[in-house]
C-alpha cells in the first residue's frame, strides 16, 4: 500500500463558514479536492484573499470540488468570487442527491424550503425594522443562509454560487454526480490513479430522516440550563391589548371569519417562525454529504454539517429506536474505529456530533473545527470540543486559533494551535500533514 506522506488537509479561517482543501499526492505531484467554500455570520472578509491563494497554489486546477450542502456559510465564496473561479480548471464536482436538476422530487423540495425561507426572511426584517430585536437578527441570519440574502440584480447570493457550481469554470465543465448514502462515487483518474478511495455515508435518501434535527440525548450540554429547545412562546403584545372572540362582533372577523382568521394568525407567531426557520436551517443541514475518504492506510471523515438525522441513518442503519436500530452498526463501528482525520460538522454545534459518534472515534485521531464564537448561540459548543480533545489526544485545530488580518486575530479563547498542525505566519490557514 502506498503510504499516505504528502497527503494534507488544509483549512481556511474566513469566520462562520467551511473552506477545507484536500490535497492529495500523484504521480505527476499533488492533485486538489476543495471541500466547500463559504462564510456567511461573522465574514471576517478574508474570503477573497483566501480563494485567491487557493487557486495560486492548486495552478488553477482542481481534481474534485464538493459541495456538501446548499447553505451560505458552505457555498457563499463561488459567488463572491465567481471571477476567480471562472479561471479555475474543475475535472468534477459532487453534491447531494437534492440539488440533482433531473430529480423533480428533489428540485420541489429545494424551491420549497428557498421559498420559506423568503418568506421568513421578509418578516424578521419586518420585526428588525420595528426596533432592535436580537432574537429575530439571529432568526434573519438562519433564514439567509438558505437563501443567501439578495444580491445584485435581484439574484440570491446563494443562486449565484449555485449558478457558478453549475457552470462556472474554467474550458469544458465538469462532469456532476449526486450522490445519497450508499452511492458508489466516481473519482477523477488522476485520484484514482493514485490510490484515493471514496464512501458516500450521507445524505439518507428517507425524508423523514432528513427532519430529524435533534436527539438530545446524543448532545454535550453543559448543564441543564443550556438546550436546543426552540424558544419558549414569545408574547409580543401586552395584556391590555389581549381580548376574548365574545369581546368582538362577526363583523370584526370579516372578510375571513374567526375560525380561518385563528389560523392565518397561529402561523405567525412569532415562536411558529421561529420553530419555522430552526426547521428549515437544520433540514438543509441534513442534506449534508458525509464522505470518508482513504488514501495510504489513513482515513479522514468529513461530515458537513450532518445533523441527527443524517447521523442516525449512519451509525445506527435507519431511525433511531425502531427494530434494528439500536446500537451502532458493526459498519459505523469499523469506519468510526479506524479515523485518522475527522472534520467537526457544523462548526462544534452540539447536534452536530453525536456522543455515540465520540465514543467510537479512534483514540488519537485527529480534528479540524471551522467555527466562529458568537455568531449563532451556543457554537462551537465547548462540551463538545472538550470530549473531542479528549478522544483526539488534545490534537484538535479550530480556525480560530489563527489571524484573518489585523482586523481579526487569534481567537485567545481558543488556545494555541495543537502541535500537530502547522500554520505559517501571515498567512489564512491551518494545515495538517499526513
Amino acid at each position: 500500500m502506498k503510504a499516505a506522506s504528502g497527503l494534507r488537509v488544509r483549512m481556511y479561517r474566513v469566520g462562520f463558514g467551511d473552506f477545507f482543501l484536500l490535497s492529495v499526492p500523484t504521480s505527476t505531484g499533488l492533485s486538489h479536492i476543495l471541500i466547500d467554500c463559504g462564510v456567511h455570520a461573522k465574514d471576517l472578509g478574508s474570503m477573497r484573499a483566501a480563494v485567491t491563494q487557493m487557486a495560486r497554489d492548486c495552478g488553477n486546477r482542481l481534481a474534485l470540488v464538493i459541495m456538501t450542502h446548499r447553505h451560505a456559510d458552505h457555498i457563499s465564496g463561488f459567488g463572491s468570487c465567481a471571477d476567480i473561479f471562472a479561471q479555475i480548471e474543475v475535472a468534477r464536482v459532487w453534491m447531494p442527491w437534492f440539488e440533482n436538476p433531473d430529480n423533480p422530487r428533489a428540485a420541489a423540495f429545494q424551491a420549497s424550503l428557498v421559498a420559506m425561507a423568503g418568506d421568513l426572511g421578509r418578516q424578521f426584517r419586518a420585526r428588525l425594522a420595528a426596533g432592535p430585536d436580537p432574537e429575530a437578527d439571529q432568526l434573519l441570519s438562519m433564514a439567509e443562509n438558505i437563501t443567501g440574502g439578495l444580491g445584485v440584480a435581484g439574484i440570491a447570493a446563494n443562486q449565484k454560487a449555485l449558478n457558478v457550481l453549475h457552470g462556472g469554470f474554467k474550458g469544458p465543465q465538469p462532469a456532476h454526480d449526486y450522490y445519497k448514502a450508499g452511492d458508489p462515487p466516481t473519482l477523477p483518474p488522476d485520484l484514482a490513479a493514485a490510490g484515493l478511495t471514496a464512501e458516500i455515508l450521507g445524505p439518507p435518501i428517507d425524508e423523514a430522516l432528513i427532519g430529524q434535527m435533534t436527539n438530545k440525548n446524543q448532545q454535550y450540554l453543559a448543564g441543564a440550563t443550556e438546550s436546543s429547545d426552540p424558544p419558549e412562546r414569545l408574547r409580543p403584545f401586552g395584556n391590555a391589548f389581549r381580548g376574548k372572540r365574545e369581546d368582538y362582533g362577526d363583523k370584526a372577523f370579516a372578510p375571513y371569519g374567526y375560525d380561518r382568521l385563528l389560523r392565518m394568525l397561529a402561523g405567525a407567531q412569532p415562536d411558529v417562525l421561529a420553530a419555522q426557520a430552526q426547521a428549515a436551517d437544520k433540514t438543509l443541514n441534513n442534506q449534508s454529504l458525509v464522505i470518508l475518504f482513504s488514501f495510504g492506510g489513513k482515513n479522514l471523515l468529513f461530515a458537513g454539517d450532518a445533523q441527527w438525522g443524517n447521523w442516525e441513518n449512519f451509525l445506527y442503519g435507519g431511525a433511531y429506536g425502531t427494530p434494528g436500530h439500536t446500537q451502532l452498526t458493526a459498519k459505523a463501528q469499523e469506519i468510526l474505529g479506524k479515523i485518522d482525520f475527522y472534520k467537526v460538522g457544523h462548526h462544534g454545534s452540539a447536534n452536530a456530533t453525536p456522543k455515540d459518534a465520540v465514543k467510537a472515534m479512534r483514540i488519537g485521531c485527529v480534528g479540524m473545527c471551522s467555527t466562529q464564537e458568537h455568531a449563532y448561540n451556543e457554537v462551537p459548543r465547548v462540551p463538545l470540543l472538550d470530549a473531542l480533545r479528549q478522544r483526539m489526544n488534545d490534537q484538535l485545530a479550530r480556525s480560530d486559533q489563527v489571524a484573518a488580518g489585523a482586523d481579526a486575530p487569534a481567537n485567545p479563547d481558543a488556545g494555541p494551535l495543537p502541535k500537530a498542525f502547522t500554520a505559517p505566519a501571515q498567512q489564512l490557514f491551518i494545515d495538517y500533514d499526513f
